[in-house]
């Protein structure tokens, strides 16, 4: 009777992992974290516990979440989790491809894998802009007029956003900057309390914010220029302030 209990516990276990993920329980943590990001898995966060560790993975394309449990270096288990603690709502509109969530799994990316998975994904490159150390690129999907700002650091794709359709014309610009508009574009590294006050100096109001996975997104609106922005932040910096949907600042 042990033996039958334990078989089909066994049985329950194999059904909750998602099948391209079998083949790493017991692999080492090293290895296992890197096949995640090459299947296209975002790491989320981590929970300590007794004599083991659980750390949550996002796969935006299929919106899994799954959970793994390292003991001792490797992986003991992987399971399927609500998208909950993965730190993402339940909201099924997300999973349409068309918001700037459905991309986080490219962040981080190399940039020319990134350019690869975009064409994938039926996106043309438009153009890019250079700013500083950085590179802001416009990537257009015709089929349903989405508009992408990727901005690229060091050679890996530090942000995706989704923007007005007018940055993927030749003609238009990516960055916070431009002809009768507050030029925002030397915040761009600076710290997130400084950049904010200074902001709020220039005419800008916080009107809302959202965070997915380690990057924190806010909106800002200059009412006198009618500007609406987006600053990303990451570890504690300001990663990239672009032009953004005016209904966004709604």
């Amino acid at each position: 009777m042990l033996s039958i209990l334990v078989i089909g516990i066994g049985e329950v276990k194999a059904q909750d992992t998602p099948s391209e993920l079998r083949t790493l329980v017991g692999a080492r943590a090293s290895s296992g974290e890197a096949t995640l990001q090459r299947l296209g898995y975002k790491f989320i966060k981590t929970t300590e516990g007794d004599d083991r560790k659980w750390s949550n993975w996002w796969k935006s394309s299929s919106r899994t979440c799954v959970t793994v449990a390292t003991v001792e270096g490797r992986y003991d288990s992987i399971v399927t989790a609500p998208a909950a603690d993965c730190e993402k709502g339940d909201d099924s509109g997300s999973a349409t491809g068309s918001g700037s969530d459905a991309f986080e799994d490219l962040v981080g990316a190399r940039a020319s894998s990134g350019e690869s998975e975009l064409k994938s994904r039926g996106f043309k490159f438009v153009k890019t802009v250079k700013q500083d150390d950085r590179s802001f690129s416009n990537w257009w999907k015709a089929s349903s007029n989405i508009c992408l700002t990727v901005a690229t650091v060091d050679g890996r794709y530090d942000s995706i956003v989704k923007g007005p359709e007018a940055d993927c014309k030749t003609g238009g610009g990516a960055s916070a900057g431009g002809s009768g508009q507050v030029d925002l574009r030397d915040l761009v590294g600076s710290r997130a309390a400084g950049a904010e006050t200074e902001m709020q100096s220039r005419g800008f109001r916080n009107v809302k914010g959202r965070k997915a996975g380690s990057t924190s997104y806010t909106y800002w609106k200059n009412d006198d220029t009618s500007q609406c922005v987006q600053v990303a932040v990451r570890n504690g910096r300001v990663s990239s302030i672009l032009r953004s949907n005016a209904n966004n600042c709604k």
